[in-house]
């Protein structure tokens, strides 16, 4: 448990008291619950930055830090739907993917093969907490400033349902696309796995 790993435990922490944090129904809370995002966020960059540079890159952070991105993102976007924003079939996807995709690298690293993260996941990580941010803001000026449409004018037209949904659309499309190139890149693995694994 290097600096970066116990970085990554932390955000695993802040991942799974999020959830609460947005749920409990107090301005000030809500207020803190983007603070606890904010940090996750920079952890999220600065233990993989730490690991390169001091060269510290582990088997368990290499599991570890996946495994924390999916619970912090899969916790907010479960929980915005749960608070009415959108359906939760929405968002659908994103969760069969990361529980497919955890379980397989789960069995690979039981093999004593660890597959990391691929250019194409981080990209989509990076979608998924940028649309959680806007999610965020969306949320508390419905919640919160009911007239702010007519109070800020052109804020209006970049902070609006529609948009909500274009990157809902753009987080699915990216996900679904980061588990093929996963599957694409490991298919030996994943042929294997499926034969030894979940064979009838």
């Amino acid at each position: 448990m290097n600096f970066p790993n116990v970085l990554t435990v932390f955000r695993i922490i802040l991942g799974c008291l999020l959830p609460f944090l947005l749920i409990y129904d107090d301005f000030g809370v809500r207020v803190f619950a983007c603070v606890v995002f904010v940090i996750a966020s920079a952890t999220d960059w600065l233990d993989g930055w730490y690991a390169r540079k001091y060269k510290m890159i582990t088997t368990v952070g290499k599991i570890l830090d996946p495994i924390a991105d999916k619970i912090m993102v899969l916790g907010a976007f479960f929980t915005f739907a749960f608070l009415g924003m959108y359906s939760a079939l929405l968002i659908l996807p994103i969760l069969l993917r990361e529980l497919i995709i955890t379980v397989y690298r789960l069995i690979f690293l039981r093999e004593k093969k660890v597959v990391a993260a691929a250019s194409s996941g981080k990209l989509k990580t990076v979608v998924q907490m940028g649309t959680l941010g806007f999610l965020y803001i969306f949320f508390m000026l419905k919640r919160y400033y009911k007239n702010w449409a007519d109070e800020y004018g052109l804020f209006s037209y970049l902070i609006h349902k529609e948009m909500m949904y274009f990157l809902l659309l753009v987080c699915v499309g990216l996900t679904l696309y980061s588990g093929y190139s996963f599957f694409s890149r490991n298919w030996k693995l994943v042929k294997k796995t499926n034969k030894e694994y979940f064979s009838l």
